[in-house]
């Protein structure tokens, strides 16, 4: 696989690959088999960024370099893969500030790369804000004939006109916006639709975000923070089969949380004869393990899905690890489908 954007999901993501590529009983590990791949047949085939702090580098060195302020839980040994440079066709976001390399490759100089290295699955790990830059990447893939996980917000599986791109050449295709294995949007689908399950009915809710990290930084710039809202609290509303008041998004960026993010859920609903029901939560986790095993699931999804013919959107994998799909279903449908395609081999 190839990744651009060698930040905290990156890093974790490697830190994962070595420690499960190990042994893949160890604790922690979602699913050890995805259709019929283990996290041992996964290797980093190439690796793009625009930060001069980590261009040049192994990988596995430019994954703790700043602005990355991911945990480090395993000691990484050289993966012998150098951090390219990348495509930038955006302003650069507020973590790259000052920090950017000169001399911004092609999306075709990119594809003829990833061709070269032989890569299956191209992983866009960038930070959010970035729409153009987001659609090079999907246009080098395309040209390298690679999958396409888009983590981001940027319309990529919900843009047609690109789906139909990928499904001509004969390319599979997840996105947009990886949802976190247990982080705050779905943990709050989850909480909404039990008290739905449970004859509860919901009335409003909110959720506010605060967390370290370059992502929940750049996310502070208004118009990535709109975006992020709403694509956020159209995943909350999908959840429950009726309309209710609710907003969702990050309220500010403190240095010193690190990758790590509290998440407060507040949520007025009514149960019978209209009795009320408050409920307050808070969620601390850290961000870049909370991708790991989604990252993990769709990589190897999206290889097995090409193998199985399934070119273009995979509505199941979108569904059950993105925020903005194109196609919506629900927390559990979503899984259970998901599981029934995939995890046959477990």
């Amino acid at each position: 696989m190839g990744i651009v954007g060698v930040g905290n999901a990156a890093a974790t993501l490697l830190q994962g690959l070595s420690y499960y590529g190990e042994d893949d009983s160890r604790p922690g590990l979602w699913h050890r088999v995805v259709g019929g791949y283990r996290v041992a047949n996964i290797d980093v085939a190439a690796a793009f960024d625009v930060d001069r702090r980590k261009i040049g580098l192994d990988i596995a060195e430019a994954a703790f370099k700043e602005p990355n302020v991911a945990e480090k839980a395993v000691e990484l040994k050289p993966l012998g893969v150098e951090v390219q440079m990348g495509v930038l066709s955006d302003k650069p976001v507020l973590s790259l500030e000052g920090h950017v390399e000169a001399g911004s490759q092609s999306s075709s100089q990119l594809a003829e790369t990833l061709s070269d290295r032989s890569a299956d699955v191209l992983l866009n790990l960038i930070s959010s804000g970035m729409q153009a830059t987001s659609r090079a990447y999907a246009q080098a893939s395309l040209e390298a004939g690679c999958c396409l996980l888009n983590a981001t917000p940027a319309r990529i599986a919900t843009d047609p006109a690109l789906v139909g791109e990928f499904h001509a050449r004969g390319l599979s295709l997840a996105g947009d916006d990886l949802m976190s294995q247990f982080g705050g949007t779905v943990f709050h689908r989850g909480l909404l639709a039990f008290m739905h399950g449970r004859g509860v009915r919901v009335l409003r809710s909110y959720q506010l975000d605060v967390g370290g990290g370059a992502e929940t930084l750049n996310t502070l710039e208004e118009e990535v923070k709109a975006v992020k809202r709403d694509v956020k609290t159209t995943a909350i509303s999908s959840e429950l089969p009726y309309r209710i008041d609710t907003t969702t998004g990050t309220t500010d960026y403190v240095d010193f949380m690190g990758n790590r993010r509290t998440s407060y859920f507040w949520v007025e609903a009514e149960g019978f004869l209209g009795s009320p029901i408050r409920l307050d939560v808070y969620l601390r986790t850290s961000d870049g393990p909370n991708a790991g095993n989604a990252l993990l699931d769709v990589v190897r999804a999206l290889k097995a899905a090409r193998e199985n013919g399934r070119y273009g959107v995979v509505d199941e994998v979108c569904a059950a690890y993105f925020k903005s799909p194109p196609v919506r279903m629900r927390v559990n449908e979503a899984q259970a489908r998901f599981s029934a395609e995939y995890l046959s081999a477990s």
